[in-house]
């Protein structure tokens, strides 16, 4: 059994596609995902917001400077560290999986169209196929490459949420057709021709020959008594409920594990704080679980996540350190240097 990740080439939009591609399963176990889903602003967001927090913090080998190094500074001679691991978390997001090579000298970002990833049905042991530039294929033992998965039904192979969301995104790219149709159209109207019997090439001609002299929004339509025009309008409801349609973006907000505050979706119950405060303290450390527990299992090193800067109650740490030095467990110099300056 095989699972097969290709990208392929990022087409137009299609009205009978979801975004460029879409994260659908077939029956033999093939999962195809591509990059054209950012064309939706939505999805855009929650990946740059998750994938800007994975790559911007570092990431700790407590008991391994090298290594520490190589993950966040220089992973390899083409890419920077945050670079390196914003390709790494936009890419499992986007298709629910993302591969680098472990080498002598640091980790090489593997593009999902040029891996897949075997297993035997009957030991269950994966094997990696790895195809560079429509090279010879080779195969690179389990140990010897880092696979980051966000969602996994089997351990073998992960899903990406735009799975749970071709409904949702369909319908918002329609909304969003309908509305730009709308306004690249701005005369909608109905030119009937009294008293004659008119074929389809006669129709196109009056069509193409009225539109021609009646151009621009300020023209005089000027019709004789055998023609008369009419006007047709869209509902403006129907426009203001796809104006202000936030539906799919909260299911888009909530696949991704975000608040829809974070999507600039209001909402009564919650303020920007609390909005925070709930990222920071649940859904960025899921997702940074799913790299420390790839590296920590591959590497066979302690591996954590730096998340001091992620620390967003600064007033909290300053009145709870207040209080230490008034029992006495900190000393003024000390509460100083823990907050990084003279705040006491």
């Amino acid at each position: 059994m095989s699972f097969f990740f290709d990208t392929g080439e990022i087409e137009p939009d299609k009205d009978t596609a979801f975004l460029d591609a879409v994260v659908s399963m077939s029956s033999n176990d093939s999962m195809l995902t591509g990059a054209g889903s950012l064309r939706n602003s939505d999805v855009f967001a929650a990946i740059n917001i998750i994938a800007n927090d994975l790559a911007s913090n570092r990431i700790l080998v407590p008991k391994s400077s090298v290594l520490e190094t190589r993950l966040n500074d220089k992973p390899n001679a083409n890419m920077s560290g945050r670079d390196f691991k914003f390709a790494l978390a936009a890419q499992m997001l986007l298709s629910g999986n993302s591969f680098a090579l472990i080498t002598e000298d640091g980790f090489q970002f593997v593009p999902n169209s040029q891996m897949a990833v075997e297993q035997d049905d009957v030991t269950g042991q994966l094997t990696y196929v790895y195809t560079q530039n429509n090279q010879r294929s080779r195969q690179i033992a389990p140990e010897n490459i880092l696979h980051f998965k966000c969602f996994t039904q089997d351990g073998a192979v992960g899903i990406s949420p735009l799975y749970a969301l071709q409904d949702e995104v369909a319908l918002q790219k329609k909304g969003n057709n309908l509305l730009k149709g709308f306004f690249n159209t701005p005369q909608h109207s109905i030119l009937q021709v009294h008293k004659t019997d008119l074929s389809s090439d006669a129709k196109q001609n009056i069509r193409q020959k009225f539109e021609a002299s009646n151009k621009g929004a300020l023209s005089t339509v000027i019709l004789d008594d055998s023609m008369s025009l009419q006007n047709l309008t869209v509902d403006e409801g129907l426009l203001k409920a796809i104006q202000t349609n936030e539906f799919s973006t909260a299911k888009i907000a909530s696949a991704f594990g975000l608040s829809q505050n974070m999507l600039n979706v209001e909402t009564v119950h919650s303020s920007t704080s609390q909005t925070e405060a709930q990222y920071y303290q649940s859904t960025i450390y899921k997702y940074m679980d799913c790299f420390t527990s790839e590296l920590a299992f591959k590497l066979g090193k302690q591996v954590i996540y730096d998340d001091s800067r992620l620390r967003i109650n600064r007033q909290q740490d300053i009145d709870n350190i207040i209080e230490l030095v008034k029992a006495g467990v900190y000393s003024p110099e000390e509460a100083k240097q823990k907050l990084g300056g003279n705040e006491i």
